[in-house]
């Protein structure tokens, strides 16, 4: 009897197979196929009956039966592995302080491992975090630059929550947590601030039977809701709360409400933040009366301010006949000047009006003097950002206090203030084209210019002029910085950015 004895090789060579009952007859049934390397069957006749022959062919069965089996272990391990899914979980909402840190959860079913997976986090469309889990490492969106990052060291656990930090309102929205290409899972983060402590204050007597009080707090984001409670903890029906932007972004909050004598003597203002679940508070209470039938503050409080009245009524129209007195003195002092030869005793007349112009003049620089403490509060306002040569323009200004100077020196032609954008400066500009300045000129002289342009007559010819802008009470002063004298203030209502400008 012969024995056929294969040898496997790597490459396959259909000219060398054998067939299966071939390989039966010698004892060992090697079929085509059986696993990986299987292929080129070399044929070696030999007896059956020779006791070498009979281990190797025992031998070349157990090794290939044996890969055949750790072939398939593999092929099945790969496609369990394949064939699992990676479930995420969240909360469909986050809510966060602003400005502080936030924490978005999102976690692996199963606390699987990460670390080897990519993680996307998006809100909306934009990239704010993504890690490669085949480097190891993350990298923040172009907005999120220094501010999110992920928990590394909790990645082994499948927690892919991301931090942000130092958060604004912009970051308020829907978020998408994505691991690997198929899993996804979003959530909506919502931020809140909560504001200072509420300020009660007295409005009016509406009657001897009511008060109207006001509520006023500031920092608050997003609106908040605003309670009265009376001192038996019966909540009370305020007016609509009234909010307005703050200079940081966030909101101011004003709300009213009408105090009778049957509310009693206690309110309490509640403020409350619906996002972060918190409040703040204040009360009042009214000792005495409710409210007095007669008070006498009340009666002292109107009579010393008729009184005040009057008096600045009374200083403000002898201030005005006073310059209407140094404006007829200037006039009659300079056609002096022009009229050296007139006969002595008219000389005399001309000389005591001039004298009597320069008395009244310097008392006007008088009033027009800026205490220190006054002056102190203006220098306090300085804008480090605007520095004006002639021909310059300075930064936009939309809102706030700012004060800056200008060097005018020995020039006799010039025109400082401040202009909307886009418009052009003329010596014939005015507040009717959105212009608020104050021009010098040899044949004019110190004008405001408005509409019809206002003489101006300052002590000393001003070297350095000081510009005060008021944005939010529309009001732009001029001064002669050197001597701290007010020459003039415009006062009128802005609506659109401003630029400083010297020309």
């Amino acid at each position: 009897m012969k024995l056929h004895l294969f040898h496997f090789h790597s490459s396959i060579d259909q000219s060398n197979q054998v067939s299966e009952s071939e390989s039966e007859s010698a004892g060992c049934a090697v079929r085509r196929g059986a696993g990986v390397g299987t292929g080129v069957l070399v044929h070696y006749p030999y007896r059956l009956t020779d006791p070498g022959v009979q281990r190797a062919c025992s031998q070349a069965c157990s090794q290939a039966m044996e890969m055949k089996m750790k072939t398939l272990l593999f092929l099945v391990c790969i496609a369990t592995v394949s064939s699992q899914d990676v479930h995420l979980s969240t909360e469909p909402e986050i809510r966060g302080t602003l400005s502080e840190k936030v924490s978005i959860s999102c976690q692996i079913s199963g606390k699987h491992s990460a670390e080897r997976m990519t993680v996307r986090w998006l809100k909306g469309k934009q990239e704010v975090y993504t890690y490669q889990g085949a480097s190891g490492t993350g990298k923040a969106g172009a907005a999120y630059l220094e501010r999110a990052n992920l928990v590394e060291k909790a990645l082994s656990t499948g927690d892919v929550s991301l931090l942000l930090s130092n958060t604004t309102i912009t970051d308020e929205g829907e978020y998408t947590c994505s691991v690997g290409s198929s899993a996804l899972a979003t959530t909506q983060l919502k931020l809140g601030s909560l504001g200072t402590r509420p300020i009660l204050v007295m409005d009016k007597f509406g009657s001897v039977r009511s008060l109207s009080l006001s509520c006023k707090s500031e920092g608050w984001h997003p609106i908040p809701e605003v309670v009265w409670t009376a001192g038996d903890g019966q909540t009370l029906s305020g007016q609509p709360v009234k909010t307005s932007p703050g200079s940081t972004g966030l909101l101011n909050v004003l709300s009213s409400i009408t105090l009778t004598v049957e509310d009693g003597s206690k309110v309490t203002c509640a403020i409350i933040n619906p996002v972060l679940a918190t409040k703040t508070q204040e009360t009042l209470k009214i000792s005495g009366d409710f409210p007095p039938d007669v008070s006498p503050w009340l009666i002292a409080f109107w009579i010393v301010f008729f009184i005040v009245l009057s008096v600045a009524g009374t200083v403000f129209y002898f201030f005005k006949k006073k310059l209407e007195a140094i404006k007829e003195k200037e006039r009659q002092a300079k056609e002096a000047e022009r009229e050296p030869l007139l006969g002595a005793h008219e000389n005399k007349d001309k000389k005591e009006t001039k004298e009597e112009y320069v008395k009244l003049k310097k008392e006007l620089s008088e009033a027009r003097v800026v205490n220190n403490s006054e002056w102190k509060r203006i220098l306090s306002k300085k804008h480090v950002g605007i520095s004006l040569t002639k021909g310059s323009e300075g930064p936009a200004l939309a809102e706030g206090n700012h004060y800056w100077e200008v060097e005018v020196g020995e020039k006799k032609e010039w025109i400082v203030g401040v202009k909307k954008d886009g418009v052009t400066v003329t010596e014939k500009s005015s507040t009717s084209e959105g212009v608020w300045a104050l021009s010098c000129s040899e044949t004019t002289g110190y004008r405001a210019l408005l509409p019809s342009p206002f003489p101006i007559t300052p002590a000393s010819p001003p070297r350095k002029l000081g510009c005060l802008l008021d944005y939010a009470e529309g009001q732009l002063t001029f001064y002669d910085a050197d001597n701290r004298h007010r020459l003039y203030t415009f006062d009128t209502k802005f609506d659109a950015p401003l630029k400083s400008f010297y020309q």
